[in-house]
């Protein structure tokens, strides 16, 4: 694999929407570069089937799984940005309002905040060619200024709090590291030893 350096000043964000479909499949398909999660197309948190279902959907790349969520695109219910250098979407980012992702409920550690009104953060995915360049950091950054001007008040994540060496894969850490949202000012909401509930206040 060959790592790519790039200049951060021709990287602009979209939403995820009819328009960008094709760039979103063509990046959770591992078409603009590896990636570890091909199949998922980002929609652990939105299915409401057993987990069992939604692993067999996504290994073997069902087309009902990428139906799913086009049809969650056309509906207008499931929201991310793509972050682009020039026309190539090199990152993901999965958002949405707190209420919307129930199957977070499912959990203990998140039970606590599924009434308050929050944006919640659920996924990240960089191209790994284009990683430790600081690539998510720059599409949080600019998510939250999105965030701001959409008047959104509270942000809310639920990173993996594991050290680098301790997994396998940057791949696993798709509900984004720890120290990534404490470098862009979120702080810790509900601790726990692995999956902290984390806010920041815009």
């Amino acid at each position: 694999m060959t790592k790519v350096t790039i200049d951060k000043s021709r990287l602009s964000i979209k939403e995820l929407s009819l328009d960008t479909w094709k760039d979103f499949k063509r990046f959770h398909e591992g078409k603009e570069g590896t990636i570890e999660w091909k199949g998922c197309y980002c929609t652990y948190w939105e299915f409401m089937g057993s987990n069992e279902k939604w692993n067999k959907l996504t290994e073997t790349r069902n087309p009902a799984i990428i139906e799913f969520k086009e049809s969650l695109v056309r509906e207008g219910k499931t929201h991310g940005f793509l972050l682009y250098l020039e026309n190539k979407p090199i990152a993901w980012m999965q958002y949405g309002h707190r209420s919307y992702f129930a199957k977070l409920n499912r959990y203990d550690r998140y039970q606590e905040t599924a009434g308050d009104d929050v944006t919640s953060i659920t996924c990240f995915g960089v191209v790994k060619e284009y990683r430790k360049q600081g690539i998510a950091r720059a599409l949080l950054r600019m998510a939250l200024e999105e965030f701001k001007r959409k008047g959104i008040k509270t942000v809310e994540g639920y990173p993996r709090k594991i050290a680098s060496e301790q997994v396998e894969s940057d791949g696993e850490v798709w509900q984004g590291p720890l120290s990534l949202f404490l470098s862009c000012g979120f702080e810790i909401y509900i601790d726990h030893e692995r999956y902290p509930v984390i806010r920041k206040l815009l």
